[in-house]
């Protein structure tokens, strides 16, 4: 059994679940109906939509305690009335941290692990959960869920070590795909020669993560990716690893690290495919930051931290009730010029869960009634 202290009694959540939709993960100002905005809502039976979001203003600093009646709603154009609204700093926490372990070089996994640790000390609470895994050729657990924080720092300093390991097949998750390079072909250096490519199963990780330890929790649902370069030779692509996370109502933050100038000599090419982790981080609700230099993860992971407590939700019944499963967009305002909302940008109107229960009660009745 996971160990968690105090259960906190959940209501609502992050970019998550429950109220409806869950909410997706760019920035407003994004075109909601291209296709990675058709990708960001997921189908889920509706009948009170709720949209979990942050906030910041023109500084690019989080405004978390703006008043209800600061923001306004839209879908599909046609404003929406506000029912429920909501500061969540408060709501339970189920959070995983992905480590990249593919590297021969110890201080770089020592500076992972020190982030790691500050990470874990600064967002899991009493009544979170927080879990490590890291990935280089397989995924391995570093620290099942726990809301135990010293035990959680304890373990992040062991990566260099591994943990156990956990293959997809002994995970129960579908056959491995065809391996293959993001975007397809092979990369080459500067001398026009292919690069040999270390594995780092990113994708498997965030699968693997997901599916064995978020899927079946509640509350506001979270991984934080530390890459050292993009996924290569995993069993699973980004579809899947997007898919998994979109079902299970799971935000994404990646943190893409590169050799800062002139100072970090890492052994690993840190090659990644241009904007792909930035989308699959933001179709979920989440960001991709880009960390200049190892010695920065710490910062990186104290503005995850930051903004993974200064959420805002709100919901409404939407005005249109023929649920037909259509894809329907989502617009939110936070009024003030300046300020800019990240949130889900739409979800499917699928025919709530209650009334296709209810009709086939009614059906069922009408059968068995005396003639």
């Amino acid at each position: 059994m996971f160990k968690r202290v105090s259960p906190f009694p959940v209501i609502l959540v992050l970019a998550l679940t429950n109220l409806g939709s869950p909410p997706s993960g760019s920035a407003q100002e994004n075109d909601p109906g291209d296709k990675v905005g058709q990708q960001d809502a997921i189908r889920r039976d509706v009948d009170v939509v709720s949209v979990y979001f942050t906030v910041r203003d023109a500084n690019k600093h989080l405004a978390s305690d703006l008043p209800p009646d600061k923001f306004t709603v839209s879908e599909d154009g046609r404003p929406q009335t506000i029912r429920f609204f909501a500061h969540h700093s408060d709501v339970v926490l189920n959070v995983g941290v992905l480590l990249d372990t593919g590297t021969n070089m110890s201080w770089i996994l020592s500076e992972e692990a020190q982030a790691s640790r500050l990470f874990v000390e600064h967002v899991v609470r009493p009544t979170d959960l927080g879990f490590i895994l890291s990935y280089a050729a397989r995924v391995e657990t570093v620290q099942l869920p726990t809301s135990d924080v010293a035990l959680l720092k304890e373990k992040a300093g062991t990566i260099q070590l591994g943990g156990g390991a956990i293959g997809l097949q002994e995970s129960g998750l579908p056959p491995p795909h065809e391996v293959r390079w993001p975007g397809g072909g092979v990369p080459v250096g500067v001398t026009g020669k292919p690069i040999h490519l270390r594995e780092a199963h990113l994708y498997d990780a965030i699968r693997t993560g997901t599916l064995r330890y978020l899927k079946g929790e509640v509350g506001r649902k979270a991984v934080v990716i530390v890459a050292l370069s993009g996924d290569s030779h995993s069993e699973s692509t980004m579809e899947d690893a997007l898919q998994a996370l979109l079902e299970n109502d799971v935000i994404a933050y990646v943190l893409q690290i590169y050799d800062a100038p002139g100072q970090d000599k890492c052994d690993v090419l840190h090659i990644f495919e241009k904007d792909s982790l930035k989308k699959l981080a933001e179709a979920t609700g989440g960001r991709m930051l880009e960390v200049k230099g190892i010695g920065k993860l710490e910062a990186a992971l104290d503005e995850i931290s930051d903004e993974l407590h200064h959420q805002y939700s709100l919901g409404y019944y939407p005005e249109n009730k023929n649920w037909d499963g259509k894809y329907r967009k989502i617009q939110i305002s936070a009024g003030e010029k300046g300020y800019k909302v990240y949130a889900r940008k739409g979800y499917y109107a699928n025919q709530p869960a209650s009334k296709v229960a209810g009709q086939a009660t009614n059906q069922s009745s009408a059968a068995t009634l005396p003639h």
